[in-house]
């Protein structure tokens, strides 16, 4: 062998032992985002079914399709209009919670457990998108269901594209049966192998991933509250705003005012006090101002 070719076999050797390094650093640092998107997911549908299986119960206070009711509001893109038909049909309701619930469980645990990574990589980026249209604009100070669905859409799209990383159930599958390395389905939906692409095609894949995950949650973020390019605002629906309504109202015998009072709009994120009532005349001149009695 001449001193040329030993010498370029020897480059062409250190580079990769070189990718071989760089992509077990990449597959280790993937670790603490695969498991902690896997138990987000994993957390909310193992409540339902297993710790709190009263969030599944029609008749149970804390049934889970309570909350859509508190969603409607601010819900985008027709949203309101879905949650709306499905709170006036009960099994097609009934079904989709038991099946939502069910979905983010085993897709919770296909991401733990690194099975099939990429296809459950981008479930999670649907559920996120889904989340973030029903319940984004809410939270008091922080929208903290924004924050919720925007990390999860990021580090699902990080997942689809990067993979499952190390220990993961997809590298199994692969050094059980080899040949899987050259099946396009298998390298598209699990993640022990890189995306079936040229670099090229798998830059402008990533760019437009950022581009779709950048712009849909800095969009919906502003449309929330602003801060982007427009002052800070409360949002079109604010989650704090409540409405009260006054019926039965009464002046009793001794000069005292009784009315019933209902809080018919305004959401859980944060609760309503009333710490003073007043009654007024036409003119909007105080006739009688106190404490509400809630034994009254």
């Amino acid at each position: 062998m001449s001193s040329i070719a030993y010498h370029a076999a020897g480059h062409e050797r250190a580079a990769s032992e070189q990718d071989q390094r760089t992509w077990r650093i990449s597959a280790i640092s993937l670790m603490s985002v695969r498991v902690i998107q896997g138990f987000i997911y994993w957390g909310g549908g193992s409540r339902r079914f297993i710790y709190a299986p009263g969030k599944l119960n029609p008749h149970a206070a804390h049934w889970m399709a309570n909350k859509f009711q508190t969603a409607m509001p601010g819900a985008l893109l027709g949203m309101d209009h879905v949650i709306s038909f499905m709170l006036h049909h009960f099994y097609l309701l009934y079904g989709g919670v038991i099946l939502f619930s069910a979905a983010e469980l085993i897709v919770g645990l296909m991401l733990m457990a690194g099975l099939f990574t990429r296809a459950a990589a981008l479930a999670s980026m649907g559920f996120s998108v889904l989340l973030m249209l029903m319940f984004g604009w809410q939270g008091a100070t922080c929208i903290d269901e924004w924050t919720m669905a925007a990390c999860n859409l990021a580090m699902g799209a990080t997942l689809m594209l990067g993979g499952s990383g190390a220990w993961s159930l997809d590298n199994v599958l692969l050094r059980n049966k080899p040949q899987r390395a050259d099946s396009g389905w298998f390298k598209w939906a699990s993640g022990s192998r890189a995306l079936p692409l040229s670099d090229t095609g798998f830059r402008n894949l990533a760019l437009a991933v950022l581009t779709f995950v950048v712009v849909f949650n800095v969009g919906t973020y502003s449309y929330y509250r602003g801060s982007v390019v427009t002052p800070f605002h409360s949002g079109p629906i604010s989650p704090t705003a409540h409405h009260l309504t006054l019926a039965r109202a009464a002046v009793l015998a001794d000069g005292s005012v009784r009315f019933h009072v209902a809080l018919d709009a305004g959401t859980a994120e944060a609760p309503v006090h009333v710490v003073e009532a007043a009654l007024l005349d036409a003119n909007l001149a105080f006739l009688l101002f106190g404490q509400p009695d809630p034994q009254r």
